[in-house]
């Protein structure tokens, strides 16, 4: 069997991200038809079902600040999904430099914004950011009286990195993907997913 790896160049771009295994950008990822019986183990136990179609939760338990089995069996996903950034690198738009450097601060930024979750709420455990952003929702909608103002300012600083998420690292068929129509003709996040 081979193993889809990306051109080394890209690598050095993914290395140093991993936005798409550790649930900065996505809360599942989805599994090829079939492929459920054929991914490693901790994959395996974190796969779920829902209608036609397998996922598995993220973070990977795989994803340890990288893939620790980059070189190993891995669900189909793991070597296919390309971000816009590596998109924008393979089209020529940006640089290698610059990619390297806009997961720099993208890393820098998203750190901070967990830095300060944490400052807020006395919750020192690791968590991935569409968690923490889930917290911080729930935190925000318990508020029946004035708003806490350090907990407006850390939603904005949040809204501002997703609109970095978006610019950099999702495609616009992504984006489009992940908003679902409510019956209310709202939207709302919460199928996002490779």
């Amino acid at each position: 069997m081979s193993i889809n790896k990306a051109p080394e160049a890209e690598q050095k771009i993914c290395v140093g991200c991993g936005f798409c295994c550790d649930g900065t950008l996505f809360i599942h990822a989805v599994l090829k038809p079939g492929e459920r019986t054929t991914v490693p183990e901790k994959i395996m136990e974190q796969v779920f079902n829902e209608g036609e179609k397998d996922y598995f939760w993220l973070p990977c338990g795989y994803f340890s600040q990288r893939c620790t089995i980059y070189e190993s069996r891995r669900a189909d996903v793991c070597g296919s999904y390309r971000c816009q950034l590596l998109r924008d690198f393979a089209g020529g738009k940006i640089t290698l430099e610059e990619a390297v450097e806009v997961v720099r601060e993208a890393r820098a930024m998203r750190s901070d914004l967990q830095g300060q979750y944490r400052h807020l709420t006395g919750n020192n455990e690791e968590m991935h950011f569409i968690r923490m952003l889930m917290k911080l929702g729930k935190l925000q909608g318990a508020e029946n009286e004035q708003p806490d103002m350090d907990l407006e300012i850390l939603l904005a600083r949040c809204n501002i990195f997703e609109a970095l998420l978006i610019k950099h690292f999702r495609s616009a068929g992504d984006f489009g993907r992940m908003q679902i129509t409510n019956e209310a003709g709202g939207t709302n996040t919460g199928g996002k997913s490779i």
